[in-house]
């Protein structure tokens, strides 16, 4: 008798689990259901100054006007080719040895990084400007950096952003 009074028992208990697990997840179908299609599913919800979803890899790039991942679409395009083979010429290697990272600009003034030779290789920095279509390197390396200078020549306070805080 009491065996079968535990089993009823447990046969009520199960049966009120399941109840629950069903109701529970019938809820959750129709919130979801329910739920507004039109607006995105973000990745994250960082965004910067330009609205680029920065968790996603998105940044800004000025030349272009648009937010885009740096490793799917090249932002800099001439700029980037022309300041590798300055940089080649500069250090006498030809500009497949030569990897420039341009990290920001505003109209004729950049920065970045450098390295020469393998990828692997400790790089530095750079500061270059663009006057009338011909480059001037200003700094590279890692060392320390004349600000003054530096600023004396117009560039901007974005621009030398790590360099000259």
């Amino acid at each position: 008798m009491k065996n079968k009074n535990l089993l009823v028992i447990l046969i009520i208990v199960v049966v009120v689990i399941v109840a629950f697990v069903v109701y529970f997840s019938i809820n959750s179908v129709s919130k979801i259901e329910n739920a507004n299609v039109n607006e995105p599913m973000l990745i994250g919800g960082q965004k910067d100054a330009h609205g680029c979803l920065i968790a996603a890899g998105y940044s800004w790039c000025e030349p272009k006007q648009k937010c885009l991942r740096m490793w799917e679409e090249d932002c800099y395009g001439q700029d980037l080719i022309d300041l590798t083979a300055v940089f080649a010429k500069e250090h006498n290697q030809i500009p497949e040895n030569v990897f420039i990272t341009i990290m920001k600009n505003n109209e004729n003034y950049f920065s970045g990084t450098i390295r020469i030779g393998a990828q692997e290789v400790e790089g530095g920095g750079f500061l270059v400007r663009k006057l009338e279509n011909n480059w001037q390197i200003d700094y590279e390396g890692n060392g320390s950096i004349d600000c003054v200078k530096i600023k004396g020549l117009g560039y901007p306070e974005e621009v030398l952003e790590g360099y000259c805080d």
